[in-house]
């Protein structure tokens, strides 16, 4: 692992690099929940390098966790996800941008992966051509209808990957079956007995694995080309 920053045009982000092998490869941009970067994350992180992707772990908290928090929260954009001028998104897209132009990165060949806070960046992030492999983790905003307008989720052409909890009020089955009726069978929809905060549990629950597995052979295919 490698600690990088990348300057944006509002701030300095640290993020932690996970080498998936020489040369330009396709990369994997993997979004904390509340909870940061916490060790289940960077075991994930590891993991997925192993198949041959770079993996970036953004910390968002790079201000503080609490600051970052705060303003979010507060924010109706951020909110109800709403695509203009909200900074959050704006940042999220820059970063892309950013990850998407680096030396080792094979260009427009990008994946992402967000949970609760952060999944409903993925929402926006699956409307962009660099983005082969989208998968969102019970995106908790975007409290209106489907997590994110429609005026945005017509946009998304492309398979999108995506993991819930049977039981989850952050991400309740309607917002779910929202999003199911405005991008219809582009979403590949997975649901578990787990609690809110799938991630989490990906190394030490039998459900867990299997939405590791799922993950994993989403981003195979979808980044490498490579069928199970």
């Amino acid at each position: 692992m490698q600690n990088i920053s990348i300057s944006l045009s509002e701030r300095t982000l640290n993020l932690e690099f996970y080498s998936g092998g020489e040369g330009m490869r396709p990369a994997v941009i993997f979004f904390h929940d509340i909870m940061g970067i916490v060790p289940a994350l960077r075991k994930t992180a590891e993991a997925l390098s192993k198949i041959g992707v770079h993996v970036f772990l953004p910390d968002l908290y790079t201000d503080g966790g609490a600051k970052y928090c705060i303003r979010t929260l507060f924010s109706t954009v951020f909110r109800n996800n709403e695509p203009d001028n909200n900074p959050f998104i704006d940042e999220i897209h820059e970063l892309i941008t950013a990850i998407n132009q680096r030396d080792e990165v094979e260009s427009n060949n990008l994946g992402i992966v967000g949970q609760c806070l952060t999944g409903g960046f993925v929402l926006h992030a699956a409307i962009r051509q660099e983005i082969k492999a989208p998968i969102v983790f019970h995106h908790s905003f975007g409290w209106k209808g489907s997590g994110i307008p429609n005026s945005c989720s017509a946009k998304i052409e492309q398979q999108l990957q995506g993991h819930f909890c049977n039981i989850d009020p952050m991400c309740p089955n309607s917002r779910v079956q929202k999003l199911k009726e405005e991008i219809g069978l582009k979403l590949e929809d997975y649901w578990y007995n787990l609690p809110h905060g799938i991630p989490h549990f990906f190394f030490n629950t039998e459900q867990g694995k299997e939405a590791f597995e799922r993950m994993l052979a989403f981003i195979k295919l979808n980044l490498l080309q490579e069928l199970e």
